[in-house]
């Protein structure tokens, strides 16, 4: 009996968090998209309006199509709303400092990311942040092209003379013609080319090792900028 009463408290709270989740992504979500309410609603209809529908000319059980419906369209609206806070969350960051951290850290597999820019300008609150993956070494600029090309340029001959045979990509984020928006930058990563050269994972692993005791000493990140001021919800953003 304790077992079960036990039992029961546990999965309230899982379900309140559940709750919770979803109602803080629909917030987030709502800042930016004011039309996401009316958009999750809208298809609920549509697929309960298809439900009925489909039990006239099948001649089945209405009650069947439309608890179908209800599980499709809840399944539909947590992947609209998902997305939608992801989106929203990004829009909400962009332009702030650091902001392209709380994008990286989202890279998942096959990326290693450095936790501290590898250069940065006090002045402009410019940085350069670095990463590797299957295409090789990518260099991520945040601040403006004129700006930030002086770090590049500097992180460049130190990977020329370090690691000559690893592919080396730039990316500027920014909302500047000729940028990459901050809410497409993992689409860029993804485009990335891996030919001629494509990675392995233990190549993976070594370059990250050599650019780590490289940076052994690490570059202090700037007293203004707070990642975790900056990082979006993780739960928030996967609309959980």
């Amino acid at each position: 009996m304790s077992t079960a009463q036990s039992a029961q408290p546990k999965k309230k709270r899982r379900l309140a968090q559940v709750a919770q989740n979803v109602k803080d992504s629909y917030t987030i979500s709502r800042r930016s998209f004011p039309w996401i309410g009316w958009v999750l609603l809208g298809i609920l209809v549509a697929l309960l309006a298809l439900a009925v529908v489909l039990s006239t000319v099948t001649s089945q059980a209405l009650w069947y199509w439309l608890l179908m419906g209800v599980l499709l369209a809840l399944m539909a609206d947590m992947v609209v709303l998902s997305l939608a806070t992801r989106r929203a969350s990004y829009m909400q960051i962009e332009g702030r400092p650091g902001a392209v951290k709380a994008v990286l850290d989202q890279a998942g597999r096959g990326w290693y990311v450095e936790s501290d820019p590898v250069a940065f300008s006090p002045k402009g609150q410019d940085f350069v942040w670095r990463l590797v993956g299957r295409p090789g070494i990518v260099l991520v600029a945040e601040g403006a092209p004129g700006r930030t090309q002086r770090l590049i340029e500097e992180e460049k001959k130190v990977l020329r003379r370090i690691l000559s045979t690893v592919p080396v990509h730039v990316i500027s984020v920014g909302t500047a013609e000729g940028q990459t928006r901050l809410i497409h930058l993992e689409r860029e990563l993804r485009r990335l080319p891996t030919k001629p050269t494509k990675l392995t994972n233990t190549e993976i692993e070594r370059v990250s090792k050599r650019l780590s005791s490289l940076s052994s000493k690490g570059m202090p990140i700037p007293k203004y900028l707070d990642p975790n001021n900056i990082r979006p919800d993780r739960r928030a953003i996967r609309g959980r």
